[in-house]
């Protein structure tokens, strides 16, 4: 769901791959989604993340938190997760989860046929539970990022296995990400994208990710740049449709 796509949109402004001189960069901004989720009544979301990372050589790591306002019946989390409950619409606001991912470049692709990165990722389940803010369990997850720089072209594909930590009241499945995409530089400052990302059913009575994303990447300078996106979604488990915008600054 959308939650996913942001973080994915924030690897792709640091591709292809890694810095030769260390750095530390912060990235925050304003995400909105709006989707029913398979209930009677919608629920809508407004995100401000705050991501840390710290990069050197073929290594970075990223911290990030959120804050949420959410409206809605409380039977999904913000990222669409069935949770039990719920029924009732209202209008809820707190500190989203905590998250640490770690990568590594394992393939360069200036000397191999594509770029290679790994990710491990968990997800800690500091969110409020009783406010329907998340599940209030630890997530952990590992993706395999391929990419290729073709001349103003670089295609990439991710594939990510996610282990679902289940909350009292509901069993969810481990399940399989898959995202593909290309972004297109116009020049040195802009550059445009579109991907689809699929998941697995995380419930046995539940439905498939399925959504689209159109994004805009702008160099501001060196030192800051601005990503603008949109998404739209074909399931139950997605939104109906969402848009944010991202701004990071290297230190």
């Amino acid at each position: 769901m959308i939650r996913s796509t942001v973080v994915a949109i924030l690897l792709l402004i640091g591709h292809p791959a890694f810095a030769a001189d260390p750095h530390l960069s912060l990235t925050t901004g304003l995400d909105y989604s709006i989707g029913d989720y398979g209930t009677p009544d919608d629920t809508e979301t407004w995100f401000l993340p705050l991501n840390l990372k710290y990069q050197s050589g073929h290594y970075s790591f990223k911290l990030g938190m959120s804050y949420l306002f959410v409206r809605g019946p409380q039977s999904v989390t913000p990222d669409g997760d069935p949770i039990p409950g719920g029924g009732v619409v209202k209008t809820t606001h707190g500190f989203g989860d905590v998250t640490a991912a770690f990568t590594v470049e394992v393939l360069d692709e200036r000397n191999y046929p594509f770029g290679l990165d790994l990710t491990g990722k968990i997800k800690f389940g500091t969110a409020s539970e009783d406010k329907a803010l998340g599940t209030g369990e630890n997530d952990y997850t590992l993706q395999a990022s391929f990419y290729k720089p073709m001349g103003a072209w670089m295609p990439y594909l991710d594939v990510a296995h996610r282990w679902k930590g289940d909350p009292p009241g509901i069993d969810y499945q481990n399940v399989w990400y898959v995202t593909a995409g290309s972004s297109y530089r116009i020049n040195k400052a802009w550059s445009l994208g579109a991907d689809y990302a699929w998941r697995e059913k995380l419930t046995s009575g539940g439905d498939e990710i399925s959504e689209a994303t159109l994004y805009a990447n702008y160099k501001i300078n060196d030192h800051n740049k601005l990503n603008l996106y949109g998404v739209a979604g074909f399931s139950d488990a997605s939104p109906d449709w969402g848009l944010g915008f991202m701004t990071t600054h290297s230190f």
